[in-house]
């Protein structure tokens, strides 16, 4: 949510993605991610975004 609702949790969620996308992009910097299915978003009037988004990963080499 936004304005005197908003979620007090929104900016650690924000925080989380970050890191992981900052993480994955780290293990597969020249690497191209791909996405497998259009993301699925959580159904809800209380809750705005995704459950669910299935990509693949390249294999790293070590």
């Amino acid at each position: 949510g936004f304005g005197i609702h908003r979620c007090v949790g929104n900016r650690l969620a924000e925080m989380q993605l970050r890191i992981i996308w900052e993480e994955i992009m780290k293990r597969w910097p020249d690497k191209q991610i791909k996405v497998l299915a259009e993301p699925r978003r959580v159904h809800s009037s209380f809750v705005k975004g995704y459950e669910e988004l299935m990509v693949e990963l390249p294999k790293r080499s070590h």
